[in-house]
């Protein structure tokens, strides 16, 4: 049964119901599961929403009234994504602190609230919601999620009297279906893009490494080199392959071979500035991207990486060395050659390194 507040409840309104008892009206308000689902609707902060005003719209008409709001509570204001009606500041900024709110009470309550007349009730009529908005009859009911949270409230509101109908709070209920059912799928909607983004993310991550895996590299390498053509900007492209890696896994098994590939893909984090990309884009194969700010080329980056790789290697009680070839090719913009040209020159850079270093020890 809805919460009905005439003029003879002088005792008690929404408000001084929750008197000396601040931790129970506010506990609902605040509780996080509520607040995350609000979030997730994506209605919050001024939004509107096509749907929910259509909503807004249908409930003035068929009640008869001049104003109806799709009401979303959080703990600090009452958010109208959905609106029909209402003008000034509030209608503007759809939405209002909590001190204008009789919606918050739905949410409190967890039940209908109805308020035939709020300017002959003693405690009403100095409830910001009439003397500022001009709030004189209330009808509100829950917005509610299919797992029990309310949210809000679906309100039909008059400037004048009302003497509110149960066929009237009935149509109310049926109405808020209809506005919950677009509250749902734009929560809905929320985590499957929020699912979406997260899939994107780990396609475009090594699994082992976190590194950017060769899609990931792909796709960033490519804006990066639009920009350095817009810009003129001169990068460098870095190909890190590791020595004997067959050997190791063979030697000393999977596991060994996993913790060297992670120990190189953190070494080449460090030996780069903020801002470059270092992706795994094989077995054992890195590539870096490098950029190089007009007229400053980097530091000898082979020189870098293989420092890091000598100070890994005197670890004390590191049994395994780590050796690498390392190919570098530069792009400037008076060369302008094509990203694909430039990972290539870098590719056969490495691998000239890596034949002559097999054919030192041969000899």
């Amino acid at each position: 049964m809805p919460k009905t507040f005439d003029r003879r409840d002088s005792a008690e309104s929404p408000d001084s119901a929750a008197e000396g008892m601040p931790d129970a009206h506010d506990a609902p308000l605040r509780d996080k599961r509520r607040l995350h689902a609000l979030e997730r609707s994506g209605l919050l902060g001024g939004v509107a929403n096509p749907v929910l005003d259509r909503v807004a719209r249908l409930t003035a008409g068929i009640l008869g009234v001049p104003i109806a709001l799709v009401s979303l509570v959080d703990d600090q204001r009452q958010h109208f994504p959905g609106l029909a009606g209402l003008g000034g500041w509030a209608g503007t900024q759809r939405g209002t602190t909590l001190s204008h709110s009789f919606c918050q009470h739905v949410v409190t309550s967890n039940e209908a609230l109805v308020v035939p007349d709020a300017s002959s009730h003693p405690s009403l009529r100095d409830h910001l919601a009439f003397k500022d908005l001009g709030v004189v009859a209330y009808a509100g009911v829950p917005l509610r999620t299919e797992q029990g949270e309310t949210l809000g409230a679906l309100c039909a509101i008059d400037v004048q009297p009302v003497q509110w109908t149960t066929a009237q709070i009935a149509l109310l209920e049926d109405l808020s279906a209809l506005a919950m059912a677009e509250i749902e799928m734009r929560a809905l909607s929320h985590d499957l893009s929020q699912e979406q983004s997260r899939y994107t993310a780990q396609a475009d991550r090594d699994t082992l490494t976190g590194l950017l895996n060769r899609r990931g590299f792909a796709a960033i390498s490519r804006a990066r080199y639009a920009l350095a053509l817009q810009g003129g900007t001169p990068f460098s492209i870095v190909s890190v392959s590791l020595n004997g890696f067959r050997h190791v896994n063979a030697q000393y098994g999977d596991d060994v071979g996993d913790h060297a590939l992670i120990d190189i893909a953190a070494l080449l984090t460090t030996v780069v500035q903020s801002g470059d990309v270092v992706a795994r884009r094989g077995s054992d194969e890195f590539t870096l991207m490098i950029a190089e700010p007009r007229g400053t080329p980097h530091t000898d980056i082979e020189s870098a990486i293989n420092g890091a790789l000598a100070v890994l290697n005197a670890e004390i009680g590191r049994e395994l060395v780590l050796e690498a070839s390392v190919g570098v090719a530069r792009w400037s913009p008076d060369r302008s050659q094509a990203l694909t040209a430039v990972m290539q020159c870098a590719d056969d850079a490495m691998v000239r390194q890596k034949r002559q270093r097999h054919a030192g020890r041969a000899a």
